[in-house]
Protein backbone atom coordinates (compact mmCIF):
# COMPACT_ATOMS: atom_id res chain seq x y z
CA UNK A 1 0.00 0.00 0.00
CA UNK A 2 2.68 2.82 0.80
CA UNK A 3 4.38 1.85 -2.44
CA UNK A 4 1.06 2.86 -4.19
CA UNK A 5 0.99 5.76 -2.42
CA UNK A 6 4.87 6.72 -3.07
CA UNK A 7 4.55 5.75 -6.84
CA UNK A 8 1.13 8.10 -6.90
CA UNK A 9 2.95 11.06 -5.20
CA UNK A 10 6.02 10.73 -7.84
CA UNK A 11 3.25 10.78 -10.44
CA UNK A 12 1.87 13.94 -8.94
CA UNK A 13 4.89 15.72 -8.76
CA UNK A 14 6.11 14.95 -12.27
CA UNK A 15 2.59 16.40 -13.66
CA UNK A 16 3.41 19.08 -11.65
CA UNK A 17 6.63 20.25 -12.50
CA UNK A 18 6.29 19.50 -16.40
CA UNK A 19 3.27 21.71 -16.50
CA UNK A 20 5.01 24.42 -14.14
CA UNK A 21 7.93 24.32 -16.63
CA UNK A 22 5.69 25.18 -20.09
CA UNK A 23 5.66 28.27 -21.24
CA UNK A 24 2.74 29.54 -23.18
CA UNK A 25 2.66 29.39 -26.78
CA UNK A 26 0.80 31.73 -29.48
CA UNK A 27 -0.82 30.98 -32.31
CA UNK A 28 -1.60 33.78 -34.62
CA UNK A 29 -0.72 36.94 -36.02
CA UNK A 30 1.67 39.58 -34.70
CA UNK A 31 1.31 43.26 -34.92
CA UNK A 32 3.54 46.13 -34.21
CA UNK A 33 3.63 46.59 -29.72
CA UNK A 34 0.75 48.10 -28.49
CA UNK A 35 0.59 50.28 -25.08
CA UNK A 36 -2.64 49.94 -23.83
CA UNK A 37 -4.65 45.91 -24.09
CA UNK A 38 -8.39 46.18 -22.82
CA UNK A 39 -9.50 43.05 -20.73
CA UNK A 40 -12.62 41.12 -21.34
CA UNK A 41 -14.23 38.27 -20.05
CA UNK A 42 -16.93 37.31 -22.65
CA UNK A 43 -17.15 38.30 -26.38
CA UNK A 44 -19.92 39.90 -26.14
CA UNK A 45 -18.45 42.69 -24.01
CA UNK A 46 -16.54 43.76 -26.89
CA UNK A 47 -18.40 47.23 -28.61
CA UNK A 48 -17.47 47.08 -31.69
CA UNK A 49 -15.95 45.31 -34.39
CA UNK A 50 -13.21 43.56 -34.34
CA UNK A 51 -10.76 40.93 -35.67
CA UNK A 52 -9.78 37.66 -33.62
CA UNK A 53 -5.70 37.83 -34.49
CA UNK A 54 -4.38 34.57 -32.52
CA UNK A 55 -4.83 32.66 -29.02
CA UNK A 56 -3.04 31.52 -26.29
CA UNK A 57 -3.62 28.61 -23.29
CA UNK A 58 -1.87 28.78 -20.05
CA UNK A 59 -2.49 25.49 -18.63
CA UNK A 60 0.37 25.57 -15.91
CA UNK A 61 -0.28 25.62 -12.00
CA UNK A 62 -0.40 29.17 -11.59
CA UNK A 63 -0.69 30.45 -7.67
CA UNK A 64 -2.75 33.96 -8.54
CA UNK A 65 -5.10 35.19 -11.18
CA UNK A 66 -3.77 38.59 -11.22
CA UNK A 67 -0.10 37.66 -11.68
CA UNK A 68 -1.62 35.28 -14.70
CA UNK A 69 -3.64 38.24 -15.84
CA UNK A 70 -0.87 40.17 -16.08
CA UNK A 71 1.21 37.97 -18.12
CA UNK A 72 -1.54 37.84 -20.80
CA UNK A 73 -2.04 41.03 -20.93
CA UNK A 74 1.88 41.79 -21.28
CA UNK A 75 1.32 38.86 -24.16
CA UNK A 76 -1.28 41.04 -25.78
CA UNK A 77 1.17 44.11 -25.70
CA UNK A 78 4.01 42.45 -27.32
CA UNK A 79 1.84 40.59 -29.88
CA UNK A 80 0.89 44.11 -30.79
CA UNK A 81 -3.26 43.14 -29.48
CA UNK A 82 -5.88 45.93 -28.94
CA UNK A 83 -7.83 43.84 -26.58
CA UNK A 84 -7.62 40.24 -24.67
CA UNK A 85 -10.70 37.89 -24.17
CA UNK A 86 -9.92 35.52 -21.74
CA UNK A 87 -11.58 32.17 -20.44
CA UNK A 88 -10.77 30.86 -17.23
CA UNK A 89 -11.77 26.94 -16.80
CA UNK A 90 -10.82 24.02 -14.81
CA UNK A 91 -9.71 20.60 -15.79
CA UNK A 92 -9.38 17.65 -14.11
CA UNK A 93 -5.45 16.41 -14.21
CA UNK A 94 -5.41 13.64 -12.24
CA UNK A 95 -7.74 11.02 -10.50
CA UNK A 96 -5.90 9.48 -7.09
CA UNK A 97 -8.47 6.69 -6.11
CA UNK A 98 -7.50 4.64 -3.08
CA UNK A 99 -9.35 2.13 -0.94
CA UNK A 100 -9.42 -0.58 1.35
CA UNK A 101 -11.53 -3.66 3.04
CA UNK A 102 -11.42 -6.58 5.26
CA UNK A 103 -13.19 -9.74 5.26
CA UNK A 104 -14.69 -11.42 8.28
CA UNK A 105 -15.02 -15.00 8.16
CA UNK A 106 -17.20 -17.13 10.62
CA UNK A 107 -14.90 -20.04 11.37
CA UNK A 108 -17.36 -22.36 11.47
CA UNK A 109 -18.03 -23.73 7.98
CA UNK A 110 -16.90 -19.98 6.47
CA UNK A 111 -21.18 -19.03 6.59
CA UNK A 112 -22.04 -15.17 7.48
CA UNK A 113 -18.72 -14.00 5.58
CA UNK A 114 -18.54 -10.08 6.15
CA UNK A 115 -17.00 -7.76 4.13
CA UNK A 116 -16.22 -4.23 4.66
CA UNK A 117 -14.95 -1.56 1.91
CA UNK A 118 -13.97 2.06 1.82
CA UNK A 119 -12.50 4.17 -0.77
CA UNK A 120 -12.02 7.76 -1.49
CA UNK A 121 -11.40 9.27 -5.04
CA UNK A 122 -9.73 13.02 -5.27
CA UNK A 123 -9.45 14.81 -8.44
CA UNK A 124 -6.88 16.70 -8.64
CA UNK A 125 -8.03 20.32 -10.77
CA UNK A 126 -6.11 22.52 -12.99
CA UNK A 127 -6.93 25.47 -14.16
CA UNK A 128 -6.60 26.83 -17.44
CA UNK A 129 -6.87 30.25 -19.07
CA UNK A 130 -7.30 30.39 -22.66
CA UNK A 131 -6.78 34.21 -24.34
CA UNK A 132 -8.06 35.18 -27.20
CA UNK A 133 -6.53 38.54 -28.84
CA UNK A 134 -8.38 41.02 -30.90
CA UNK A 135 -7.53 43.58 -33.11
CA UNK A 136 -9.90 46.23 -33.59
CA UNK A 137 -11.20 47.32 -37.06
Amino acid sequence: MKNSTLIQLVGILCIAISSSCSKPSYLGKTYAATQNVDVYMDASDVKGRYTTMGTSTYDQDFRSLDAMQEKVIEMGRAKGADGVIMNLSEEVALTQQSGSGTVNKNSKNNKNNTVTTSGTTINIKKKKITATFIKYD
